[in-house]
């Protein structure tokens, strides 16, 4: 943890609250799944950075939650995108979920998820950091910073969250 930096390590499981009756994620927290996957929350209960070594798996699906995480934020042509991939036994629930561009989620995102999977497939290990990066209150990322290692090789890579996704030079 960094200089000021005030979250509380809390048991995956114990991450969620309810506000106004709705399950949310809890402000300035980490947590980390079974899988060793480590979340980061901020003060308004956003996630802010996900690290993982990558496993191969399969985890289950939350439909509801991929449909409406966001809320009032979300935007009509937004997928519920998950930062680790299911394939990667990323959870399918508001812990691991985030309004992402459908275009960018299926499209750019699932490049980079593809390229970890085939490394993974071939015996590399695979590292990876997202950062999603959010204006203001908004539950929406404007963009996704993602860091990731194959086999110690570093890679980096900036997703801006609306149609067409990359930021040019970068």
């Amino acid at each position: 943890m960094g200089k000021g930096d005030l979250s509380k390590k809390v048991t995956y499981g114990d991450q969620y609250t309810k506000v106004d009756g709705k399950k949310t994620l809890k402000p300035n927290i980490e947590y980390s799944t079974k899988e060793g996957y480590h979340y980061k929350t901020d003060s308004e209960g956003r996630i802010t950075n996900v690290e993982a070594t990558l496993q191969l798996g399969k985890a289950d699906r939350n439909n509801y939650a991929q449909r409406t995480v966001g809320r009032e934020d979300r935007l009509p042509n937004d997928d519920g995108g998950h930062l680790i991939a299911s394939i990667f036994k990323g959870s399918g629930e508001i812990d691991n979920l985030v309004p992402m561009n459908a275009a960018l989620n299926r499209k750019e995102y699932k490049v980079l998820e593809t390229s970890w999977k085939k490394a993974l497939q071939a015996g590399k290990e695979v590292t990876v950091k997202v950062k999603p990066i959010y204006e203001a209150n908004s539950s929406r990322p404007t963009e996704f910073k993602v860091s990731y290692t194959i086999d110690g090789k570093k890679y980096s890579d900036r997703l801006t969250n609306y149609l067409g996704g990359k930021l040019d030079g970068n």
